[in-house]
């Protein structure tokens, strides 16, 4: 049995603006690590870290981003990609944003950890 499916062809418009979100979602990805490690040093003073405790909050990102990467994988075939896609990002800016927000040590690697699950989702879903 042979299924023939059509794909619609999108509008020159919906192309560009798909394009925009996609390396919008690669420019916070690169913006957020840039920033976080542009402020390294004066998130030390203020928060009485360690180094071995702010190296955590750099890597945190990282080891939920390559811990997750099958698993979001598998989630964007398996569910619509536009929908990890879109919550995926969400997520990636509202954690983002509490992140900011944060003034103790312990709850800021948790949030990196939970950025790195985010935007892997996100990645994963504009990939599909």
């Amino acid at each position: 049995m042979s299924f023939d499916r059509e794909h619609k062809k999108l509008s020159r418009t919906r192309r560009l603006i798909l394009l925009f979100m996609f390396c919008l979602a690669q420019f916070l990805d690169a913006f957020n690590n840039s920033a976080l490690f542009s402020a390294i040093p004066a998130l030390e003073v203020s928060m009485g870290m360690t180094e071995s405790q702010s190296t955590w909050i750099m890597s945190a990102f990282g080891l939920t981003l390559a811990a997750f990467l099958l698993i979001s994988g598998r989630i964007s075939d398996v569910y619509n990609p536009k929908t990890v896609f879109i919550s995926g990002l969400s997520s990636f800016g509202i954690i983002s944003l509490c992140a900011g927000f944060v003034n103790e040590t312990i709850p800021m690697v948790v949030l990196r950890a939970l950025i790195g699950i985010g935007k892997y989702s996100c990645l994963s879903g504009g990939f599909s």
